[in-house]
């Protein structure tokens, strides 16, 4: 049975993507694969990483060992925290910091048995507005101007977050995915995901959006700074990534490992 864990990020259309799956469970189960989502990881422990005890360890080899006898062919693991969480990330003004040990956190508790990872990113000027209006929305106060200034400044990207999860899981296959290209295409994204054909069922869909940006946002330059930093990443992924990623895009026949000529501006949304 071939593991895929599919670890967001926040901001990505990970819940649209998750909705889809779930919305499609017994079909794909059919298939022969299986869908953990958000709501399975938290009942089996692998919400929080960092207490992770034998206990749950061996219950979930127990899960994975009951999908295994029921037949399933691949197991798709989606929760998008398993890099971390939005609030670490404004609290440090730095992208998942912690990656590295999460990744290895997880790869214990999977016994190095993952087969494939997946990994969504999205520019990051449009991401951390995502990220600050999505809190302030939900009561958080707004991002002061200081921390958007060292947001701004801050060195790491998603090159060092792709990085870090790979250096955890040597050898397994990393698939990076651009929102822009598949924000709103679900099918699409499993299709890469599993190299078989998704069910055309709830596709399209574009759920948890944060439509308004959060006061005190990004200025011009600031966010012309994170643009930047976003199109040397795919610069390093379109050549290679140091052999740790393999960057997927979406376009007519499915090509991988290309950047789009164009990257679709008007999926630059908040959602």
């Amino acid at each position: 049975m071939e593991i895929i864990l599919y670890c967001g990020a926040h901001r990505c259309a990970t819940t649209s993507f998750q909705n889809y799956l779930s919305r499609n469970e017994n079909t794909l189960a059919e298939q022969g694969l299986v869908y953990w989502g958000p709501e399975r990881t938290r009942a089996n422990g692998l919400n929080s990483l960092n207490k992770l005890t034998p206990d749950v360890c061996d219950a979930l080899r127990r899960d994975l060992d009951a999908c295994r006898r029921a037949g399933a062919k691949q197991l798709l693991v989606s929760q998008e925290n398993f890099v971390g969480s939005m609030e670490r990330n404004i609290a440090f003004a730095s992208l998942y910091p912690s990656m590295h040990e999460r990744g290895l956190l997880l790869a214990k508790a999977f016994d190095d048995g993952v087969g494939k990872l997946a990994l969504n990113i999205r520019a990051l000027d449009m991401y951390w507005s995502s990220v600050a209006a999505y809190k302030f929305k939900r009561g958080s106060e707004p991002i002061e101007l200081a921390k958007w200034k060292r947001i701004t400044q801050s060195k790491r990207s998603w090159r060092n977050v792709i990085t870090e999860m790979g250096r955890a899981f040597p050898g397994v296959p990393l698939l990076v995915l651009p929102f822009e290209d598949f924000a709103g295409h679900q099918r699409a994204q499993l299709e890469a995901l599993t190299g078989r054909e998704a069910p055309e069922a709830n596709d399209g869909l574009s759920l948890n959006a944060a439509p308004n940006p959060a006061p005190h946002g990004l200025n011009a330059d600031q966010a012309m700074k994170l643009w930047s930093d976003y199109a040397d990443d795919l610069e390093w992924l379109a050549s290679g990534a140091d052999g740790l990623a393999e960057l997927v895009c979406r376009t007519e026949r499915d090509t991988r490992g290309v950047i789009p000529a164009e990257p679709r501006l008007e999926q630059r949304k908040s959602t």
